[in-house]
């Protein structure tokens, strides 16, 4: 991501568009952003993400993903919001909010990238299906290959006739830097549980970081997107929770669990900006581009904290407000995230739902 001038035309005011100037009091602004900060920032959040993935996949098990490839609803509910609701409501916000062509295109890009990696972590924090939460963002980056540009040729022509240029080595390695890592720590538990339970809290730590340092960079990097008009703030801010709110209710109607409706409600929520960064830079002129961006960043910025609001939510309710009644699943995948030795029941659990459902299709079949 290389962005060197801050949206003059998201800025009330009079602009030019050949030298950027923005008539807020008469002032020009300009920004060029420290390309050493951006490089070391880009190595260190990549490799704090790698941590992570591993140490969440040294929290789960083969077996998991088995149980939700065979019982699908849910990976199902989360491809579904990704690939076919959220475009069209970023098609739908953009308009009834009348956002200008850079600023819808941003915003239309971004609602269809798939779903991001720190999803995971936050499922972690809200006692969620951490395994459910990696299938659907595994298999919504590998549909991305063809969702993204067919959703982006049915929505973008409101605003742009512009052939957009997918960069699919990007999405590659995507599905590289997390199913590598996962794969890791998924081996690491079954062959060595207890060092699998100090890495899956290390990673969990290591999310906080993340979280922390990303907003951190992301302001000091790119300021001018705190900048933005307030028709792109409104946007910025309520995308999260209404997607947030859709994947809860919708996977509440379909009487998914407790804790799986929190993990989809936050992988409907969570898209990986990053990509929508590399599609505009790869398509737009540099100029363009920075324009564009300026909803994606402050998207990146308020899904963050719309994500610690979703956690805070759930940790109060937890304490305070009415105690649900756990399934036996949902109570081992609960207390594994903190004792070592429920490692070894959930894999019981799991190994057992699994066989369960075996033997109740073929019954079926019989």
């Amino acid at each position: 991501m290389n962005l060197r001038v801050p949206t003059a035309w998201f800025l009330s005011g009079n602009r030019s568009d050949s030298n950027y100037t923005v008539g807020v009091n008469n002032t020009v602004v300009g920004f060029q952003e420290s390309e050493d900060l951006r490089i070391a920032h880009d190595v260190i959040t990549n490799s704090i993400l790698v941590l992570i993935i591993l140490g969440m996949g040294c929290g789960i098990t083969l077996d998991q993903f088995k149980l939700h490839l065979r019982r699908p609803t849910g990976v199902a509910i989360g491809l579904l919001s990704q690939t076919v609701v959220l475009p069209f409501a970023s098609f739908a916000l953009a308009h009834s909010l009348g956002l200008e062509t850079e600023a819808a295109v941003g915003m239309m890009v971004m609602g269809v990238t798939p779903c991001g990696m720190m999803s995971t972590v936050f499922s972690y924090w809200v006692d969620g299906d951490v395994s459910l939460s990696f299938t659907i963002s595994i298999l919504s980056t590998l549909l991305a290959f063809g969702t993204i540009p067919l959703n982006l040729l049915i929505y973008s022509g409101s605003w742009t006739d512009k052939q957009f240029v997918i960069p699919y080595s990007s999405i590659l390695v995507l599905v590289g830097m997390t199913t590598m890592p996962l794969l890791l720590g998924i081996f690491i538990r079954w062959r060595l549980p207890k060092v699998a339970s100090v890495i899956l809290k290390i990673g969990s730590y290591a999310g906080i970081l993340l979280v922390a340092l990303s907003l951190v960079m992301l302001s000091v990097l790119y300021p001018f997107m705190y900048w933005a008009s307030w028709k792109i703030y409104i946007a910025a801010i309520s995308y999260p929770y209404i997607s947030f709110m859709f994947g809860y209710v919708v996977s509440a109607l379909f009487k998914m669990e407790n804790f799986r409706r929190r993990t989809i409600a936050l992988e409907t929520g969570m898209q990986n900006f990053t990509l929508c960064f590399a599609i505009l830079e790869a398509s737009f002129s540099h100029v363009t581009s920075d324009v564009m961006s300026v909803f994606p960043l402050l998207y990146g910025v308020n899904v963050r904290t719309a994500g610690f609001v979703f956690v805070g939510i759930y940790k109060f309710m937890e304490k305070y407000g009415p105690k649900p009644v756990l399934t036996e699943e949902a109570h081992h995948l609960k207390h594994a995230n903190n004792h070592r030795e429920s490692f070894r029941l959930e894999d019981q659990q799991t190994s057992k739902g699994f066989l369960d459902s075996e033997a109740a299709e073929e019954n079926g079949e019989s």
